[in-house]
C-alpha cells in the first residue's frame, strides 16, 4: 500500500514540475513576443519622427537661407548637408567628421554674413538621398 501511495506522489510531482516548466516556456515566449511587437512599434515611430524631420526638404523650392542653416544645426552631421551656394567655398559639407563648432549658429551666421556661402537673397532647392533602407543619408541643397 506505501508503494501505490509513493508512486502517487511522484507521478504529481513530475506532473506539477512539467505544468510549472509549461507555464514558465510560456510565459518567456509571450514576454519575447511582446517584446519584438514593442521594437515593431519604436521602430515604426522612429521613421515618422524622421520622415517628418526631414520631409520638409524633399524636393522642396524656394528655401531661405535661414532654412538652410536650420537644417545643418538640427543635423550635426548625420545625415550629411551638402550646400551649393555662391563663391569660392561651394560647395560645402557637414559631416559627422565636422568639427562640432561648425554646426553653431553663430558660425553658420558669419558664413552668411562674410557672403562667400549664403546670400540673403539667395533661394535654394533640397533634395533627400536616402540609403537602401530609406534612412536619409544626406541633404543636399542648391542654390536655384
Amino acid at each position: 500500500m506505501n508503494e501505490w501511495s509513493t508512486t502517487i506522489w511522484a507521478s504529481i510531482s513530475a506532473m506539477t514540475a512539467a505544468l510549472v516548466l509549461t507555464l514558465i516556456i510560456t510565459l518567456g515566449s509571450l514576454a519575447r513576443e511582446s517584446a519584438n511587437i514593442q521594437q515593431e512599434s519604436d521602430a515604426a515611430v522612429e521613421n515618422i519622427k524622421e520622415y517628418r524631420k526631414y520631409n520638409q526638404f524633399d524636393g522642396t523650392i524656394n528655401l531661405f537661407p535661414t532654412d538652410v542653416i536650420t537644417a545643418i544645426t538640427e543635423s550635426d552631421g548625420m545625415p550629411k548637408v551638402t550646400v551649393y551656394g555662391r563663391g569660392p567655398v561651394s560647395p560645402r559639407e557637414w559631416s559627422k567628421a565636422t568639427p562640432a563648432s561648425q554646426f553653431r549658429t553663430s558660425e553658420l551666421v558669419k558664413d552668411n554674413v562674410a557672403g562667400g556661402l549664403f546670400d540673403p537673397t539667395d533661394r535654394y532647392t533640397s533634395e533627400l538621398v536616402p540609403d537602401a533602407n530609406g534612412a536619409i543619408v544626406q541633404i543636399i541643397f542648391r542654390r536655384q
